[in-house]
């Protein structure tokens, strides 16, 4: 005759918890039900919810045997009564576990009814745990009703479900509920690590944390796949060989995977997921282990920080091997793959062919071009993005396309690489033009200036643009770039005095030099020349070299000249006549002396007769028009 042999217990069986303190991370449900307890206060009906193999059942058991302990109701059952080795065993006659998947319709809620009559054989409570109670049908649902909100005295209920959504709110009202949550990674490797001390069994680090990670919070997960690598191993568990069994892929390989990726290369890629395929790993559990990667790449961009991080829970090595890869990618393209396989993820998981929309995703992913943010570019060709108190051109003007000029020598254009530009519309004559002294003029008194700005912004940044600041003692000299600072500068003298009083801390004094303005009569003439050109000239000087001319391409208009251009065209340049130009762009009354000398020119003189006799054409009647009228 065969010797019989002891029957094999799993390890979610074997080592199932006896007491709260042994329940693994819902501490917020023990610590509740264990000062009920202690209290006295302790509901007639419970319902404990949460995901798969998170402790409701052992929980509920747990609950039991602190109930109808023989040293109870207590927190601590003793485990060695009657009472608790005949729970832990299920062979209780006064604790019944009902399965509501298979007891679910309402001729088994009446049985249940019936018997809530009779009292304890034994023990304290007469205990009903109702699992899966989701299962139960409406009209057993609504039997119970009376019986949840106001059962016998020596009646306990405790349902346990993982949909808590699909059962009636009548229900749900009259019970205590308590919420158990995923396990934490941390709280799964422990206890795995203990199990495989317990057993006696030799498991890799990396094989348990492919485990726990696996798991995903669930606890009896974890045990079912901890006993199947023991199972399935000679001796000692490896990675390798846990990966194998669960068809996933191994960290290393994900990892593999995710540096080919950020490498742009596409080719080594698709052979690690093909090879992945070719092996049996679940592709949907391979696209949500990259998907976790490029989150934690995502993560060590970022700089250190007090709060707990993703990376916590993983191993110094891959740490670092994570913060190399994401050392070579900017952020935004991090997560613009983030996004990529997100997307493809959602489409794997509904497709019937989720190797294929893998293999693409990941081919697309490698092959995308990195992205250049607009001040690197910059940076780049050699500019600098502009300052941010830059004040915007003005676009008001005249009937004429106009542009700024210099009056300082303009370089070849074909010497420093410039372009000939197209430009379009208008543009003012009289705007001031960024000198190429502003970047070191800007530099003047820089604490002053971000003191400013953190007040006045727009003055600060009209002040970069336009003004020059010299301090000598309590006296500021606010020196105005071109002429057309100088009015904005006035008026905010007081401004700028109590500004940079309250930053140096004594007064200050504001003096308004227009030593650095342009000199109106310095400006550049204008002309317009042929095939829609505009062609600025320097003024002509004895001492200054004749400078280059700047040509602009504008699009010719075909409107009729206004009066003001047909006076250009026939008037010659002159000093009078751009004084006059000055003084309409100024905007400032002439006095009765300025005016009578301007009139004094032969020039502007026959200028104004011009005018005058194009003006009596315009009164004077036509006199086909006249005869005509005569007629009617």
């Amino acid at each position: 005759m065969a010797e019989s042999q002891t029957p094999h217990l799993v390890l979610a069986r074997k080592w199932r918890p006896e007491r709260f303190s042994e329940l693994v991370g819902q501490e917020h449900v023990t610590r509740t039900l264990g000062e009920a307890l202690k209290r006295g206060r302790i509901a007639h009906a419970f319902l404990f919810t949460g995901i798969r193999g998170v402790g409701k059942t052992t929980a509920a058991r747990i609950l039991a045997r602190c109930l109808n302990c023989e040293k109870g109701p207590t927190a601590e059952p003793c485990g060695e009564c009657a009472a608790c080795v005949e729970i832990r065993t299920g062979s209780s006659l006064d604790v019944n576990e009902i399965d509501g998947a298979t007891y679910r319709k309402i001729e088994d809620a009446r049985a249940i009814i019936e018997n809530l009559s009779y009292r304890p054989a034994r023990d304290r409570f007469k205990i009903y745990i109702i699992d899966e109670a989701h299962q139960l049908t409406d009209s057993a649902f609504n039997a119970l009703l009376k019986t949840l909100e106001e059962p016998p005295p020596h009646v306990k209920f405790i349902l346990a479900t993982t949909e808590p959504q699909k059962m009636p709110e009548t229900i749900l009202s009259r019970l205590q509920r308590y919420d158990f949550r995923r396990i934490p990674y941390l709280k799964i490797l422990e206890r795995l690590q203990d199990l495989a001390g317990r057993e006696g069994v030799e498991v890799e680090e990396p094989a348990i944390r492919l485990l726990a990670r696996e798991a995903g919070g669930s606890m009896r997960d974890a045990e079912r796949m901890l006993e199947t690598a023991i199972a399935t191993s000679s001796g000692k568990v490896t990675e390798a060989e846990v990966a194998s069994s669960l068809g996933v892929a191994s960290r290393t390989t994900v990892l593999k995977l995710a540096d080919a990726i950020m490498s742009r290369n596409a080719a080594a890629s698709l052979a690690h997921v093909r090879e992945l395929a070719s092996r049996g790993a679940n592709l949907e559990s391979l696209g949500r282990d990259l998907l976790e990667t490029l989150r934690n790449l995502a993560v060590a961009k970022l700089p250190a920080g007090d709060s707990e991080s993703p990376l916590d829970d993983i191993p110094d090595h891959e740490v670092a091997e994570l913060k190399r890869l994401a050392s070579g990618a900017s952020a935004r393209d991090i997560m613009r793959l983030f996004r990529l396989m997100a997307e493809s993820q959602e489409q794997i998981l509904k497709s019937p062919y989720p190797d294929l929309l893998l293999e693409m995703a990941v081919v697309r992913m490698a092959s995308l071009a990195a992205v250049i943010d607009a001040d690197d570019l910059l940076r780049a060709i050699g500019s600098t993005p502009p300052a941010s108190g830059t004040p915007p051109a003005s676009s008001g003007g005249g009937s004429g396309s106009r542009v700024a000029v210099k009056p300082e020598p303009v370089p070849n254009p074909q010497a420093s690489g410039a372009r000939r530009l197209r430009v379009e519309g208008e543009v003012k004559a009289d705007a001031p033009l960024r000198s190429e002294s502003h970047d070191d003029g800007a530099r003047e008194l820089p604490e002053l200036r971000d003191f400013i700005r953190g007040k006045r912004a727009a003055l600060a940044g009209f002040m970069e643009q336009g003004a020059g600041l010299v301090l000598d003692g309590d006296i500021l000299t606010v020196t105005a770039r071109n002429d057309i600072y100088i009015r904005y500068l006035n008026d905010n003298k007081n401004v700028i005095a109590e500004l940079a009083g309250e930053h140096l801390g004594r007064a200050i004094r504001v003096e308004l030099s227009t030593n650095g303005a342009a000199n109106p009569a310095t400006r550049a003439t204008t002309t317009l020349a042929g095939n829609g050109l505009t062609r600025e000239l320097p003024p002509a000087t004895a001492s200054a070299p004749a400078a280059q001319p700047v040509v602009v391409e504008t699009a010719p208009k075909k409107t009729a000249p206004s009066p003001i251009e047909s006076i250009r065209e026939i008037a010659p340049a002159s000093k009078p006549i751009e004084a006059a130009r000055a003084t309409e762009a100024a905007r400032r009354a002439a006095t009765s002396e300025e005016r009578q000398a301007v009139l004094a020119d032969p020039a502007v003189r026959r200028v104004f007769d011009t005018l005058d006799a194009r003006l009596v054409e315009l009164k004077m009647p036509n006199p086909m028009q006249a005869s005509a009228k005569e007629s009617k």
